[in-house]
């Protein structure tokens, strides 16, 4: 997985649900603006290769793989990406692979037209954005989503899920959600990236969490009918039930100091992937900390209505936006 700067989030989303409070600005129109994703499919020729020559042959006609998935520019020689290419190509799984991957995702006409509706909106707030070109294979559960300025590489294998008889070796908690309607929220959520301006200086966990707030606000806006729980990855219960139980949730970060706190093991006690966040209770979600960000966004958003989208993702000082989101919930009686 890449780090914090660059992708902010390991990719593992959930159960939908719907929550009423998430949705409550104005989606703006941007049927006028023309986007048309190009989506290329390399699942059959890479189940297809089965010599050197066949390797080179795939690199030379996908520089924009070669390239970007296995760096071949930056190599001396390709006897690295061609030793790669010939690894996935003779894998003992790859064609059953490929085969489960064609029942299960069809065509694709359906994650085009989102990857395409989402991208507008992103156009919408930054004009300058360009369309990069999206290519899906079967990576062996080496990687679900790579991206770079112009390309997006989506491992069809990881989104799968149960639809595979194979299975990633990530834990059963992480993998065994994954499905294909968490694509376009996974690639959008990465694109926030691009946009997420971090005060490097700030090591705090509330950095961190108004980070993760941060990206998945603007993963909310360009996904404007996306249900929070495919943005921030949990189920119908445990979504539900951090909002029931937001004060306690508040109240354990209050009661610890949590907010300013800059060791290692509160990242990963309340950002990273957990099960649970025991410290809480034993059915408090893992990665509480970034939900919580979340909703001190939300706030500052909501109490900010002149602070535009672009605005937000600009803002450095993550103190400023705890301060001045005026997010404290109230105890239940």
């Amino acid at each position: 997985m890449q780090t914090l700067k660059r992708c902010l989030l390991p990719i593992v989303f959930l159960l939908p649900v719907v929550w009423a409070c998430s949705k409550e600005q104005e989606t703006p129109d941007v049927s006028h603006i023309a986007v048309n994703v190009s989506l290329i499919r390399l699942e059959n020729e890479i189940a297809a290769i089965s010599d050197e020559q066949q390797a080179r042959r795939f690199l030379d006609k996908y520089p924009d793989f070669a390239n970007t998935f296995l760096f071949r520019s930056r190599l001396n020689n390709d006897a690295v990406p061609i030793s790669d290419m010939l690894r996935l190509g003779r894998s003992q799984y790859i064609d059953t692979l490929t085969m489960e991957a064609q029942a299960y995702f069809g065509d694709m006409s359906a994650t085009r037209a989102e990857l395409e509706q989402a991208f507008r909106m992103v156009k919408y707030y930054y004009p300058d954005f360009q369309i990069p070109t999206v290519y899906t294979m079967i990576t062996g559960y080496g990687n679900d989503l790579t991206i770079s300025d112009s390309t997006v590489f989506i491992g069809l294998d990881y989104f799968m899920g149960k639809a595979s008889r194979y299975r990633s070796p990530d834990p059963q908690y992480i993998f065994s959600h994954y499905r294909k309607e968490l694509i376009t929220p996974a690639i959008v959520l990465m694109l926030s990236a691009r946009y997420n301006q971090l005060d490097e200086n700030d090591q705090t966990l509330l950095s961190q969490m108004i980070a993760y707030g941060k990206a998945y606000e603007f993963t909310s806006r360009m996904l404007p009918h996306v249900p929070d729980s495919l943005i921030i990855r949990y189920t119908a219960k445990e979504i539900a039930d951090s909002y029931d139980n937001q004060d306690i949730i508040w109240a354990h970060f209050i009661k610890n100091n949590l907010f300013f706190e800059t060791s290692l093991i509160a990242s990963k006690r309340y950002i990273e992937q957990r099960p649970h966040t025991f410290e809480i209770g034993d059915e408090c979600p893992g990665r509480i900390g970034t939900w919580l960000g979340w909703q001190i966004v939300r706030s500052y958003m909501k109490t900010h209505p002149e602070v535009t989208l672009p605005q937000l993702m600009a803002e450095r000082n993550a103190q400023k936006i705890f301060e001045e989101s005026g997010y404290k919930p109230q105890r239940r009686d």
